[in-house]
């Protein structure tokens, strides 16, 4: 799946042709899988093939980028860093919109086929692509709470299996059925709802305090 060619040197970077290649691979994989050429892509993203390769070593690497794309749509470095200076409750929910808005796409099913069929060619890419988006998302999380528990917002107890709980809590079903197609996706109302009522039933376990400013809890959506 590597589709190696020679990378050319001494050019610099267009982001604008950067972020073209990029959103060109994500149409393609999405909707032909990783058959798709480097070829391809470059037609597609209005650029030549030399210009993919000044970018992406090889096609492996593109998918990773456009992975990791998607995965700063849930949080952003900067965001991150952002994070640690806020609330605990402020940063989980402000997280859990981004990522339940996420996880709320139809087309996420393009990526469940698309990470099948390249484990089939090479099963050693699934844990790579894993690490450059949903990997990312959750050590983020984890870390977040891991910071709260350091700074004694939350009780001590393993954060990452505390990260687990508190996706579950934003998920339930939900990601299954709109997977599945028997239900519409959650509207930004409903995202918001259910990331608040997770939030506060986190708490309502995790906390040091017995009250919180999410102890109202938003109504069942």
């Amino acid at each position: 799946m590597s589709d190696r060619s020679p990378r050319p040197r001494g050019r610099p970077k267009d982001n604008a042709k950067r972020e073209a290649i990029i959103e060109a691979a994500r149409r393609l994989l999405l909707s032909r899988g990783p058959d798709v050429t480097t070829e391809e892509i470059s037609a597609e993203a209005g650029v030549a093939k030399a210009t993919l390769y000044a970018n992406f070593s090889d096609k492996d690497v593109l998918i990773e980028a456009v992975i990791r794309r998607e995965s700063d749509r849930t949080i952003t470095d900067q965001e991150f860093e952002e994070s640690q200076s806020k609330s605990v409750e402020t940063a989980l929910v402000e997280f859990g919109k981004r990522y339940v808005s996420f996880i709320n796409q139809r087309d996420l099913l393009g990526w469940d086929r698309l990470i099948a069929l390249a484990a089939a060619r090479d099963p050693g890419l699934p844990r790579r692509f894993f690490a450059a988006g949903p990997g990312r998302g959750q050590e983020m999380l984890t870390s977040m709470i891991d910071a709260a528990m350091q700074k004694g917002d939350l009780k001590r107890s393993d954060a990452a299996v505390a990260a687990d709980d508190l996706v579950g809590l934003w998920m339930g079903f939900v990601n299954l059925e709109i997977k599945l197609g028997v239900r519409e996706p959650l509207t930004p109302t409903e995202i918001e709802a259910r990331v608040r009522r997770g939030v506060a039933n986190f708490m309502a376990i995790h906390s040091r305090s017995r009250r919180t400013s999410l102890s109202k809890q938003a109504p069942h959506v």
